[in-house]
């Protein structure tokens, strides 16, 4: 038995030009729910996550984030609103710490006078992850002298980090090992369990 509704989308539009990605799209999201978005390649089904994290804008149609009318300018807008992405292409900054990434644009509670403080920045970081049974991750480490499976992590972990009501997954195993695979699968069984609620693509 699912909670209540989070997330209401009604008459829902997007073009790029001439290409209609998306045509009157009403969907309906409750607390406690995992909900996998189904359809061929090229259907629309990113780009309607894209609208819903702040992505992409809308044409037409409305959004309804736990009654009030949602309609997000930007992705950080989305995460104020406690929604994130975790998108299928690497979205990180190569030469900066792995921790750093994690908390891109959000640095300032980890600073003092104006200089990051490494120290606690890797140590949230860390809560993170042991918060939601993720792998270990060196986050002092350069973002490039990590493999794909741990970029995808990191980013995984930068969602996370903003205590998020709704979880948008986009094709996130693809590039994952199996071992890493169950990893997200109990994460979402944890998500359901606390009553949150997860959108997503896969293959699997």
């Amino acid at each position: 038995m699912y909670g209540e509704t989070i997330l209401k989308i009604e008459g829902l539009n997007k073009s790029f030009g001439i290409t209609h990605a998306n045509a009157d799209i009403n969907l309906e999201l409750h607390r406690g729910e995992v909900r996998a978005l189904a359809g061929e390649n090229g259907s629309g089904k990113s780009t309607l996550l894209s609208q819903i994290a702040g992505i992409y804008g809308s044409d037409s149609g409305t959004m309804y984030l736990n009654g009030q009318v949602y309609a997000p300018k930007s992705p950080m807008d989305a995460n104020d609103n406690k929604i994130a992405i975790v998108v299928q292409e690497l979205g990180l900054i190569a030469d900066l710490p792995a921790g750093i990434n994690v908390y891109l644009g959000r640095t300032k509670k980890f600073s003092n006078h104006g200089f990051i403080n490494h120290k606690k920045i890797f140590a949230a970081a860390n809560a993170e992850l042991e918060k939601w049974g993720l792998p270990k991750i060196n986050f002092n480490r350069s973002t490039d002298g990590l493999n794909i499976e741990n970029r995808k992590m990191i980013e995984l972990t930068r969602a996370l980090s903003s205590d998020p009501d709704i979880l948008i997954l986009d094709e996130v195993t693809q590039s994952l090992s199996h071992d890493n695979r169950e990893v997200i699968y109990e994460l979402i069984k944890k998500f359901k369990e606390l009553g949150r609620a997860i959108l997503l693509i896969s293959h699997d």
